[in-house]
């Protein structure tokens, strides 16, 4: 019994702290395409240098935690938001609110309106990637500092074999079988440097989104973006790479720097595919050296 009080006494403890991260944040509400609600958070003062995080697919703001919760709302304006279908952001069933590129683009586009940022870094994490390659691609009049794709193909890479690709798996419409689901993942994405109270708070929220989300998403396939490629070198992008992906494996990783030589890339030899988390500290002090310190090139 001492130990089941202990265990419950530390994992709300580790809930409390997680919580933490986000005091005196700002949450608000901005009005996406076709006016679909977004849920956004900002730390930090409006007017110094602007960080846009974007999350990864059936993650939400929370990912963010360990950034938000550091001190880089000291040197910088951040600002995140759950995407459309997730989170606490508005759900649209139509499969048109999810499967093309113009819904993510603008609803990007209206958060960096929104939230006053200028000429924001834009970090992109796993599925945040295809979000950004579709504002790069529909909003090319919006000005950002610099990309850097977290553990992201960003649909710039062809499938090794398209003639082999399998069809999307059917969706699960049993609840019990999406929670089932849901902890698998979770055991790819967060490894085990990721806090476990956490964890658990991510892969629960990663249930907010419907099964419509999924049937949506899947018909955007890879390669994608190809087209993109002579954009970016043009951009200041860098990949942040994690040496223990299980996702973004090593192949993929290899692919993904030869398609973009001339990015930077920053490697955490020890983290997984939430590299920001395994490695807190590395990962803002990149964001630090690339555009919050005073110091930082911009």
């Amino acid at each position: 019994m001492k130990r089941l009080l202990l265990t419950a006494a530390l994992t709300t403890l580790t809930a409390a702290t997680q919580a933490q991260a986000f005091d005196g944040a700002r949450f608000g509400t901005v009005a996406g395409h076709g006016g679909v609600p977004l849920n956004v958070v900002q730390k930090g003062e409006p007017g110094k240098p602007g960080v846009l995080f974007l999350h990864g697919f059936r993650q939400s703001y929370l990912s963010w935690s360990a950034q938000f919760g550091a001190d880089l709302a000291k040197h910088c304006h951040l600002v995140a938001y759950d995407l459309r279908g997730h989170g606490n952001s508005g759900q649209p069933w139509q499969a048109a609110a999810y499967d093309n590129a113009r819904p993510w683009a603008d609803d990007m586009a209206a958060v960096i309106q929104a939230s006053g940022l200028v000429k924001p870094l834009v970090v992109a994490w796993s599925f945040g990637g295809n979000v950004a390659m579709d504002f790069l691609r529909l909003h090319p009049e919006v000005p950002i500092a610099g990309l850097v794709l977290v553990a992201s193909p960003a649909g710039l890479l062809a499938a090794p074999d398209a003639s082999s690709a399998k069809p999307p798996r059917p969706v699960a419409l049993d609840l019990a079988q999406a929670i089932s689901g849901a902890e698998r993942t979770a055991q790819l994405v967060f490894g085990a440097g990721v806090d476990a109270g956490l964890r658990s708070q991510l892969t629960a929220a990663s249930l907010r989104g419907g099964p419509y989300l999924d049937s949506a998403v899947a018909v955007r396939g890879a390669g994608a973006n190809a087209d993109l490629l002579p954009q970016l070198a043009q951009q200041h992008v860098t990949l942040a790479l994690g040496g223990r992906d299980a996702i973004v494996s090593e192949p993929v990783a290899r692919q993904l720097r030869a398609a973009l030589p001339t990015a930077r890339v920053a490697t955490f030899p020890q983290a997984g595919h939430a590299l920001f988390l395994e490695d807190a500290a590395g990962f803002n002090a990149l964001l630090d050296e690339l555009h919050c310190s005073p110091g930082a090139s911009r």
